[in-house]
């Protein structure tokens, strides 16, 4: 009977252990090394938004002061497109030739985001890295984004790294913002889109002073964590991109009209690769260009590729579910993400 229950507590116990190794194999500590550790700064992105005072200055240069008021409807939902576009309906309704509006001269997209978008030099001023200065525009880098170009800070391959440690203190980055911009804090592996964190994005307008105090956990993973399968630790590293190859999928190869759920299952062997590394925020892009395609066999021309002509009329009329739809991507997330914690916020 002794040897009996010996025997089976010990098949209990391997069985156990076999259990965690299958299916709960990660493990996480709190590391006092972090004291010796260089902690990476948040990498900041800067994109601008929509001013309508600056809009009607440069429309009355091309268009004059006695344009039609709709002009700059058309040129805000263009130039800073955020989903929709009512204000189009009046360039591709039937009364289109009718109208008081020049639709000719608005359909070029691209001219028209280029002159109403601010460059680097236009955008950013004054940057100091822990009260040194430096010149903006050879650090803050061009990013494409959903939201069209933003320029950002401290991402991946950047040289130099903005971090911080016990010699330096913690980093400052100063700088001034020459137009309005929504600001984001993420890793440098990921992008702005809309779902980050609401408490890791701000809205500074043009004459505003605003200062953010960010505590940083970095994570940490053992080697052996790359030896397990991607399904088993439930994330992936920034080298574990999807779709085999950048701009590996072409246009074609998505047939309008079927079933959005097949390209969710399908976006881990048949995505569109826009980013060379992954992230959750890579991913959650890849899925919204693919949900864009399915629905109007386009994307908007702000997205990375652009690719032209946008069904404008289209998007905006799917863009309820358009929107639901890039909830339910399967995205899974970073494996080296560090997490940010705003801990003071100053109120202009």
């Amino acid at each position: 009977m002794v040897v009996s229950g010996l025997s089976y507590m010990m098949y209990g116990s391997v069985w156990n252990l076999l259990s965690i190794y299958l299916y709960n194999p990660l493990t996480f500590y709190v590391d006092t090394s972090y004291l010796h550790w260089n902690t990476t700064f948040p990498a900041i992105s800067v994109c601008q938004v929509e001013n309508s005072e600056t809009i009607a200055e440069v429309s009355e240069e091309y268009f004059g002061t006695d344009r039609d008021p709709l002009v700059d409807s058309l040129i805000t939902d263009i130039a800073f497109y955020g989903g929709t576009c009512y204000s189009c309906e009046e360039c591709m309704s039937s009364s289109a030739a009718s109208s008081t509006v020049d639709c000719a001269n608005l359909r070029n997209f691209s001219e028209i985001v280029q002159r109403h978008r601010a460059t680097c030099d236009q955008l950013l001023t004054g940057c100091q890295w822990q009260r040194e200065s430096f010149d903006c525009c050879q650090l803050f880098r061009p990013l494409d984004t959903e939201f069209g170009r933003c320029y950002t800070v401290n991402t991946a391959n950047a040289r130099p790294k903005f971090v911080s440690n016990r010699a330096t203190g913690p980093g400052q980055l100063r700088f001034r913002v020459l137009e309005d911009v929504q600001l984001y804090l993420h890793d440098e592996f990921s992008v702005p889109h809309a779902f980050v964190d609401r408490s890791l994005r701000e809205t500074v307008l043009w004459g505003m002073r605003k200062e953010i105090a960010v505590r940083v956990i970095e994570m940490e993973n053992k080697d052996t964590v790359q030896e397990l399968p991607i399904w088993r630790r439930s994330c992936r590293f920034p080298w574990e991109v999807v779709g085999g190859g950048r701009y590996s999928c072409p246009m074609n190869l998505v047939p309008l009209g079927e079933p959005l759920k097949n390209y969710r299952e399908g976006l881990f062997s048949t995505a569109h690769q826009l980013y060379r590394h992954y992230s959750f925020s890579t991913c959650s892009l890849e899925c919204f260009r693919r949900t864009q395609l399915e629905y109007c066999n386009c994307t908007h021309h702000l997205m990375p590729p652009a690719i032209n002509p946008p069904r404008l009329a289209c998007l905006t009329e799917h863009s309820v579910e358009i929107a639901q739809a890039r909830k339910q991507c399967p995205c899974l997330s970073s494996c080296v993400e560090p997490e940010y914690f705003v801990v003071y916020k100053s109120e202009e």
